[in-house]
């Protein structure tokens, strides 16, 4: 852990300006991204006062359009998270990758990264699902079953994340299919769970910090590349990373 933490800080050091670029063409995206979003939103709002529809979040029609929007995000922001990632580790070599090759990654990786978030997020519905059912129909209103249940939601939550972050690096840095990036998520975590248990620790304390004023300046451009990179580092160092041809 140490290790990669230094290495990462030592790329980091050298050519600072490669990982800020990271950052900023990621947020910038990002934004791009979400602005689309909310655009079909405003289409949708505009053909619907033309055709006299009254528009309410209960309504079907309203409810498609808001599952296609939600979904088109998710697919595309999964995309830059691969790019992201892709771009840290190219960092890492102190090379720069500009903003036609991380947009043009994003959109090749986006099908592999939005399937193991799928994958991801079921295992975690179904983790968590049973209990807040029955909380809903049963224990509803129980002293303290609100904070319990808060509480291993929160836990599983992070577990799960944690579980396969090293398969959404593999996927993201090093191009590999869902299956590989899954084996090399198994291997990672086999020979150096310890290892990345504090260091996936670290990096969610970091990501928590990014959405608090000011001091995400210093996370989002130093703290957060730099923990990135030493996942990258940790699960380059620590196994065999399959390539695209032996899934």
């Amino acid at each position: 852990m140490i290790a990669s933490l230094s290495r990462a800080f030592s790329a980091y050091s050298k050519k600072p300006f490669n990982f800020v670029w990271c950052s900023l063409t990621y947020l910038i995206l990002l934004i791009l991204f979400t602005l689309a979003c909310i655009g079909i939103f405003i289409v949708y709002f505009l053909f619907a006062s033309v055709f006299n529809k009254a528009v309410s979040f209960s309504s079907i029609s309203t409810i498609i359009v808001s599952t296609f929007v939600v979904i088109i995000f998710l697919f595309f922001a999964n995309g830059l998270n691969g790019a992201l990632a892709m771009s840290y580790r190219k960092a890492m070599g102190k090379e720069k990758t500009s903003l036609v090759a991380f947009y043009s990654y994003a959109l090749g990786r986006a099908p592999v990264m939005f399937a193991l978030m799928l994958v991801r997020d079921l295992i975690w519905l179904v983790a968590i699902g049973p209990f807040i059912a029955a909380y809903v129909y049963a224990f509803q209103g129980m002293a303290y079953m609100d904070a319990v249940l808060a509480a291993y939601a929160l836990f599983m939550t992070f577990i799960i994340h944690m579980l396969f972050t090293p398969a959404f690096l593999s996927a993201g840095a090093y191009g590999t299919g869902m299956m590989a990036s899954l084996r090399n998520a198994v291997r990672l975590l086999r020979r150096k769970h310890i290892f990345f248990i504090c260091l996936y620790a670290l990096f969610a304390l970091v990501w928590l910090l990014n959405f608090v004023p000011f001091i995400q300046l210093a996370t989002l451009f130093f703290v957060y590349p730099v923990v990135y990179g030493a996942m990258i580092s940790l699960l380059e160092t620590g196994m065999r990373i399959e390539t695209e041809e032996e899934d």
